[in-house]
């Protein structure tokens, strides 16, 4: 049986979530961040947020209003040019 945490790293958009942070993560601290740094800061976002209350309303809402910008062409990378 597979622990939560081991479910949760194989959803494709923690996957995701995952590459955006190692890849920013990256560019602030001057060095390749690895796969499991990423892994482990994305976790730690994702427990805060819930842990807030970020997967009931109004929180889910405003998560979805502000996904639903991304285009199927844009990156999150270019949400932060705006």
């Amino acid at each position: 049986m597979k622990s939560r945490l081991e479910e949760l790293k194989g959803d494709p958009a923690f996957r995701q979530a995952v590459h955006a942070v190692r890849g920013a993560a990256s560019v602030l601290s001057g060095r390749a961040v690895t796969p499991e740094e990423a892994e482990l800061l994305v976790s730690f976002a994702l427990a805060a947020y819930a842990n807030a209350g970020g997967l009931t309303e109004p929180s889910l809402s405003r998560l979805a209003r502000f996904s639903d910008r991304l285009g199927p062409e844009e990156s999150f990378e270019s949400l932060m040019k705006h």
